[in-house]
């Protein structure tokens, strides 16, 4: 299976508070789609990762494609390396859920067509 995954996102700063400024917050997105970059070039699976940002309200998202063989298995796959690319940025990510039992679902991410991308 191969699609494209899409998952938005907010962000909240947690530092003092003069280094949360628009330029900070775009630099902290190249970081991003750097790591991103950088995982993608470690695994085929991985292809076109891409990020659109609300910089004033601190959102972004972020797309890639993403081959495996099932959904549930893309978006584990998706999810892992959006949380690293995060953690390469800078970013924690306390909250994050990571299972899929019990109830508990990973962040939320969404299949999108080639034409949504």
């Amino acid at each position: 299976m191969c699609g494209y995954l899409v998952m938005d996102m907010r962000f909240k700063h947690t530092g003092k508070a003069s280094t949360d400024t628009d330029d900070e917050f775009d630099a902290f997105t190249d970081r991003v789609l750097d790591a991103l970059a950088d995982l993608e070039r470690a695994d085929p699976g991985l292809a076109d990762p891409d990020i659109m940002a609300a910089i004033a309200d601190r959102e972004m998202s972020v797309s890639m494609r993403v081959d495996a063989d099932t959904l549930p298995d893309a978006l584990r796959i998706f999810s892992a390396n959006v949380r690293t690319a995060l953690h390469v940025a800078g970013c924690g990510t306390a909250g994050w859920r990571v299972l899929q039992h019990q109830g508990q679902s990973l962040p939320p991410a969404r299949k999108v067509d080639l034409a949504d991308a």
